[in-house]
């Protein structure tokens, strides 16, 4: 049986899971995952359903070269983050333009996915 799941309320759920972000040597976490958040936010978008061709190194559940779904909860400058309710996952697209987009492997929290 397949769960589907509100993916904004996904997103706001799992905001707090900072457990995959890598803050750097010599960074303010707080400071650092507080920005990363505030930007994550800033660019939610009503979610929208989009495809992508599954690049190296590969996804879960997916082969390189693969066309996959899912809903597009923010976007930023080539940078979508992808909420995929058949896996309860997140995950990025890359691609300047919606119908061209490339799924790197990216995959994990929304703050891990974003700061990637």
């Amino acid at each position: 049986m397949m769960t589907s799941f509100d993916p904004l309320a996904r997103l706001d759920a799992q905001m707090s899971d900072v457990s995959d972000v890598y803050v750097g040597a010599g960074q303010d976490a707080e400071s650092y995952i507080g920005d990363l958040e505030r930007a994550l936010r800033e660019a939610v978008c009503a979610p929208f359903l989009v495809t992508a061709t599954v690049d190296e190194p590969g996804i879960p559940d997916a082969n390189v070269g693969d066309t996959i779904t899912g809903q597009c909860v923010a976007h930023s400058e080539g940078y979508w983050l992808i909420y995929q309710s058949e896996n309860d996952r997140f995950m990025c697209f890359s691609g300047a333009d919606v119908e061209n987009l490339g799924a790197p492997g990216i995959f994990g929290s929304p703050l891990g996915c974003w700061s990637a």
